[in-house]
């Protein structure tokens, strides 16, 4: 099939503007005054849509470009085990010399063959690179008052095409508002919605892990580091199994011995939101019969589910869920500002525009969304599936039944 002229300008067209579409959500995220290491990571993902990748990470570095943490779209634990305990030995001496000599003289590195010729045969390749699909790579350095603070790397495997002109130059457009955004003052976030991130670990009685969703490792890892730190001793062992979980079984098995235990519940926050975690019974244990209720003695046969939950900034959900609507970027910036409570007035100021500008951006936002005042509005914006997180928990107990039948055999033998 050949296609015409008007065709290819049309599909070109659509290419144009879908791009410019993302690219203004990308400036929008910027401008949130969200702290950096919440930022960041939806930075990560949002670029998907602007540039097509496979995996982003971004590294940040102090005062010699020396890498001194990452952030990357998921975790794969070997691989942050070779960061954080090997990395002296991954990444050589020459690979930072290089490094610097490049950055002094251009603002990205389009090759990673420019660290070594025959870098896609070395160690640092294999073990950090190869596992991300990091083949084809573009790294644009990330400055702050003519300072870099890190890198931002967008990356393609080998069975993709490798970033052209036009890409990298695009990725060049966001640089000035991510730095914008890393300079934000990172104010306390008091108002926190579910992510809808929701993580299984299942249990026994005494504490001992017997299933690990991979969803539950991703989160307990974000609780534990928020960012990954480079070079800075052994991998945490309680990041797999932190004390925590054992509490929460220890919790819920001494409330059912009539104990006067706490609720088998924890919450953390840090800088990637706040992490809840909820103990439940999957399995109860049998109880030994003929013994007193008062103080009876379980087996070692009950099985417990930990159910761990991510909540984010609502100012974040609100800028994502706006992006699911056919909205101008102009109206999705009207429309995060009334949710966050401006007047029109200072709509009008902040967006540099006249009053009925900003009314006639609100009433084409209501019109949109079907909605007749503010309050409507937010409704809309934080409105979720119903029994979203009752759907969640069901998924997760099925795909953990799968997990437990293949290791159920194994724990008892």
């Amino acid at each position: 099939m050949v296609l015409h002229q008007t065709d290819v300008s049309k599909t070109r067209l659509d290419q144009t503007m879908k791009r410019a579409k993302a690219l203004a959500a990308l400036r929008q995220l910027c401008c949130l005054g969200l702290n950096r290491e919440v930022l960041i990571p939806e930075v990560l993902h949002a670029l998907h849509a602007f540039i097509p990748s496979e995996s982003n990470v971004f590294t940040g570095v102090n005062e010699h470009i020396l890498p001194t943490f990452v952030i990357t779209e998921y975790v794969i634990p070997e691989v942050m085990e070779a960061v954080k305990s090997e990395w002296n030995r991954l990444y050589v001496e020459p690979y930072h010399a290089r490094v610097l000599d490049w950055y002094n003289h251009h603002p990205m590195i389009t090759d990673l063959r420019i660290l070594d010729d025959r870098f896609y045969r070395s160690d640092f390749y294999h073990t950090v690179f190869r596992p991300y699909k990091h083949y084809y790579r573009v790294q644009a350095k990330v400055c702050i008052h003519g300072a870099m603070v890190g890198g931002i790397s967008l990356a393609r495997s080998q069975h993709q095409q490798p970033f052209d002109a036009d890409e990298i130059q695009q990725l060049r457009r966001l640089l000035p508002y991510l730095e914008h955004g890393l300079q934000a003052r990172g104010e306390a976030v008091t108002d926190y919605v579910d992510s809808g991130q929701t993580g299984l670990v299942i249990l026994t009685r005494n504490g001992s892990v017997v299933y690990l969703s991979d969803a539950a490792r991703n989160l307990l890892f974000l609780a534990a580091y928020g960012t990954f730190p480079v070079g800075q001793g052994r991998f945490s062992p309680p990041v797999a199994v932190p004390p925590v979980l054992q509490q929460l079984c220890a919790n819920l098995d001494g409330i059912f011995q009539g104990w006067d235990a706490p609720p088998p519940s924890f919450t953390h926050t840090n800088a990637r939101g706040r992490f809840v975690f909820r103990a439940y019974w999957l399995q109860p244990p049998t109880i030994h019969t003929g013994l007193d209720t008062a103080g009876y003695s379980p087996t070692d046969d009950g099985l417990i589910g930990v159910l761990i939950e991510h909540q984010e900034p609502l100012r974040l959900q609100l800028y994502r869920n706006l992006q699911g609507w056919r909205l101008s970027p102009r109206e999705q910036e009207v429309g995060l500002a009334l949710a966050e409570g401006l007047s029109q007035t200072a709509i009008a100021t902040r967006l540099n525009v006249s009053v009925q500008t900003v009314v006639t951006y609100v009433r084409r936002l209501y019109a949109k969304l079907e909605v007749h005042n503010r309050a409507e509005l937010l409704d809309k914006l934080r409105t979720q599936a119903p029994n979203s997180i009752k759907i969640a928990w069901l998924l997760l107990l099925e795909s953990a039944i799968c997990g437990w039948k293949f290791v159920e055999s194994v724990f008892y033998l």
